[in-house]
């Protein structure tokens, strides 16, 4: 049976990030997120899903809850390095 799965990504500051990918691995079954980050899918709990935005690394996520909060890591190999 399938389950309303909700979420929203952001990224490592807390902005949420608008048209992000969020696709069940292994399929084209997906969704991207909206204005508020926030996305919705009917899918098993326990789905693999993988989120993707470019200039983020993909992050691969076990839908083990009904409420997600998905934090996407910037891809540094596509930016400038940033000293600390």
């Amino acid at each position: 049976s399938s389950d309303l799965i909700k979420g929203v990504v952001k990224d490592a500051y807390g902005e949420t990030i608008i048209g992000a990918s969020v696709v069940v691995k292994g399929t084209t079954t997906g969704t991207v997120t909206d204005m508020d980050g926030g996305f919705s899918l009917d899918v098993p709990t326990g789905t693999t899903l993988e989120v993707s935005y470019v200039g983020y690394l993909t992050q691969v996520v076990v839908a083990n809850s009904t409420s997600l909060s998905i934090v996407l890591k910037e891809n540094s190999t596509q930016l400038s390095e940033v000293v600390v």
